[in-house]
């Protein structure tokens, strides 16, 4: 309980910290490429945030009590798990604000637009790419999940093996192999999708959205929507990398050689290598999602 409120008293912190003011909103569009902003496209700047930020502190409050509802709150370290709590909150807002139709006046535009004009193609094959290998290790996960079941039946009652005499031999943790049965493979695999519908969804409506009779700002408000939606994304599939990651080393570590359990698959072993690739995804996550979801300096100077 703790826990949940405080990520709902996190949630009012960083909403009074971002409230969007009229300074803020012109700091913003310059930053997206709006040298000179009048009052009118402040005042859009404005309610445009103000949409995204209002939903901080309800989605901060119900992500971890959807977590813990889902009995998931317990898988990974506690460090990971507050950062998926964390994009997934920002990930909703975006969606959810970007669900909202367009206000004002609607303007036709003859220039048919592209994603290609509002994010990097970069930005979205690393999101691809992620997404791929979280997957590919997930189902890796899966495949292990048989024979870590068979070891985890192998644990006598206490997690006691004694001798004939009565002797201890060994001692594992029952809890620890109680984990084995935890579906945290497919649970990634359900992020790694919900993450790629959201994502690409953002994108897609930032496309379509009807326009608004203000050019300049009406690209700056799809190019932010786009690229911050691609850069949460890109830190979102790292951070299911590393679950799925973190997975296999658990498996991996649950042999029981001295219980005559079954044999570990030669296949597993070979997947220690993929703690790099936990290490490269994580720094294309955060890079990612700095350089993605913020615009380039040029924008600002223009």
């Amino acid at each position: 309980m703790a826990t949940v409120l405080g990520w709902g008293l996190a949630g009012l912190v960083v909403l009074a910290v971002l409230w969007p003011t009229a300074a803020s909103g012109r700091r913003f569009l310059r930053r997206w490429g709006v040298p000179e902003p009048d009052d009118a496209q402040v005042a859009r700047a404005v309610g445009y945030l103000r949409d995204r930020r209002l939903l901080y502190p309800v989605l901060f409050l119900l992500v971890p009590v959807a977590a813990r509802a889902l009995d998931v709150a317990r898988d990974g370290s506690p460090a990971l798990h507050h950062l998926a709590a964390l994009l997934l909150a920002l990930a909703v807002a975006e969606a959810a604000a970007a669900l909202r139709p367009a206000r004002g006046t609607r303007t036709a535009t003859l220039t048919r637009r592209h994603w290609r004009d509002l994010v990097p193609a970069g930005a979205l094959g690393a999101l691809l790419a992620l997404g791929g290998v979280a997957a590919a290790l997930a189902a890796a996960g899966l495949a292990a999940q048989p024979w870590a079941a068979r070891v985890a039946a192998a644990v006598p009652d206490g997690g006691v093996w004694r001798s004939p005499d009565g002797r201890v031999v060994a001692t594992v943790s029952e809890q620890h192999y109680a984990q084995v049965h935890r579906p945290v493979s497919l649970l990634v695999l359900v992020g790694v999708a919900a993450g790629l519908v959201a994502v690409l969804g953002v994108v897609r409506l930032a496309v379509r959205r009807r326009s608004v009779p203000d050019p300049p700002v009406d690209l700056a408000l799809r190019r932010r929507s786009a690229r911050v939606a691609v850069g949460i994304g890109l830190a979102w599939m790292a951070s299911m990398v590393l679950v799925a990651n973190n997975r296999l080393a658990f498996l991996r570590a649950v042999d029981l050689p001295w219980a005559a359990s079954p044999p570990v698959p030669p296949w597993l072993e070979h997947t220690s290598t993929a703690g790099f690739v936990g290490l490269v995804a994580l720094l294309v996550g955060a890079v990612g999602w700095v350089l993605v979801a913020n615009p380039p300096r040029r924008w600002s100077a223009a």
